[in-house]
């Protein structure tokens, strides 16, 4: 008889760790994350910052002409900061905001770019190409989405890349034909003063 309780009891000692290290389990929860919830630890995003600023320039049959953009919204995320390796880049201009200075060159141009139907014009970045760099700069081209008065191109836009400690300053300038967005360059007096077809964008973009 004390064999069998002897037993017994060894027999409740071994299974007692067993039992309590089931229930253990048992108590945490089989937690699933979102299938569309991604973590990246190296992203960083960064906001246009002042003093940024947007021109548009062209030439015309009585002169040269520029307009200053006013109003633009830019942000830039690095999935590698330190290399400046570029995950996204989107850049809003609105459309009214483009002033030369002269109100009824502005109400030409607003109605040139269909403003009223298509507020905004965009840029969304693509993947990018690296030309050269050193420790002062990157050359490179940017391949994105322009889209102008509801139609959207391909394009390639030389850039150039500057980082100074936690800030990103993007520079350079792209030409394009106001036709090849279906645009039709503004006229002015009767057609006696026509905007010529090609334009150049200059940016410079603090981050």
């Amino acid at each position: 008889m004390k064999k069998i309780i002897c037993l017994f009891i060894l027999l409740f000692i071994i299974a007692t760790p067993l039992f309590c290290q089931k229930a253990a389990v048992n108590l945490i929860p089989d937690i699933k994350l979102p299938i569309n919830l991604s973590v990246t630890e190296t992203s960083t995003s960064l906001k246009i910052k002042l003093p940024s600023n947007v021109l548009v320039k062209g030439t015309s049959t009585l002169h040269d002409w520029e307009s200053i953009v006013e109003k633009t919204n830019a942000t830039i995320t690095f999935n590698n900061f330190d290399n400046v390796t570029i995950e996204t880049l989107e850049v809003k201009i609105e459309a009214t905001s483009i002033k030369s200075g002269k109100k009824i060159m502005d109400k030409l141009t607003y109605k040139a770019l269909k403003a009223k139907e298509y507020p905004l014009i965009t840029f969304i970045f693509k993947k990018g190409e690296i030309i050269s760099e050193n420790t002062d700069f990157i050359n490179i081209k940017l391949r994105g989405d322009l889209t102008i008065a509801g139609v959207t191109k391909n394009v390639t836009v030389l850039s150039k890349i500057n980082k100074n400690g936690d800030h990103i300053t993007l520079t350079g300038s792209h030409e394009l034909k106001m036709t090849s967005f279906g645009i039709d360059p503004p006229k002015a007096l009767l057609g006696t003063i026509k905007t010529a077809d090609e334009i150049t964008i200059e940016f410079n973009l603090k981050f």
